[in-house]
């Protein structure tokens, strides 16, 4: 089959075309610097298996796979462990760390020759508990990846252009937007509060105006106080029927 690699760093590309040059299952490979490049190439080639890098300039990974209606078999090659569940989530075929060894290529190959995903998190869960595993969101810890049961995050919040889950305890890093965390988050359970801000219902305490006409706030039961917007404002006001 046709591989195309997918990485701005040309050392990384380098090695990998070297672990996959004289495999059996792959004929030819070719590589793209970027998401752009790399979208003109499936169109025009329609390989086989992507590997696929997650943190490059201007499309990442995740967008890159957003902007394909059917994406061929990928295989992402990264740097960084936090986006492995989002990366199964994807249905990827595996998921290797840069820099990736001949073994874990050669079983990647394997996995994709016939057609059997690597593990999923959530099902590894659920088979070690013996039950229907929770809902759970991806945040990192550091270098660990934390899965949180939905009732477990009070709100997320954007700063700075980062993601944070907020626990009662912790606040933890997530590579979702807040528009991903709205479509992922039942609307019974959680409410966009502002345009970078959703919050649990159940944490909410008080909903009191603030400053200018039509400005809410929100005070949770742990004390923290959040800006609703305006127009969110309305729809929060409608849930509780005030």
């Amino acid at each position: 089959m046709h591989a195309l690699i997918i990485d701005d760093e040309e050392p990384a590309r380098r090695a990998l075309r070297r672990l996959l040059t004289g495999h059996p299952s792959i004929s030819t490979i070719a590589e793209a610097i970027h998401g752009v490049d790399a979208l003109e190439q499936i169109a025009a080639h329609r390989p086989g298996v992507l590997f696929l890098d997650v943190e490059m300039p201007g499309l990442n990974g995740f967008d890159l796979l957003a902007q394909l209606p059917a994406a061929p078999p990928v295989i992402f090659c990264t740097a960084f462990d936090a986006y492995a569940v989002r990366a199964f989530e994807a249905n990827a075929v595996d998921y290797l760390l840069k820099p990736a060894q001949p073994a874990a290529v050669a079983r990647a190959l394997d996995r994709l020759a016939t057609r059997i995903p690597a593990p999923d998190l959530f099902r590894q869960l659920q088979a070690a508990l013996g039950q229907p595993a929770p809902v759970k969101l991806a945040a990192s810890r550091g270098q660990r990846i934390v899965l949180l049961n939905r009732r477990e995050i009070l709100y997320a919040q954007a700063e700075d252009g980062l993601v944070f889950l907020h626990t009662a305890t912790e606040k933890l890093l997530t590579d979702r937007t807040i528009t991903e965390l709205e479509s992922l988050l039942p609307s019974q359970e959680f409410a966009r509060i502002h345009r970078n801000a959703i919050i649990q219902l159940e944490a909410i305490r008080e909903i009191f105006p603030w400053l200018s006409a039509g400005a809410w706030r929100v005070r949770l039961h742990n004390g923290v106080e959040l800006d609703v917007s305006r127009e969110r404002a309305r729809e929060l006001r409608a849930v509780f029927g005030f």
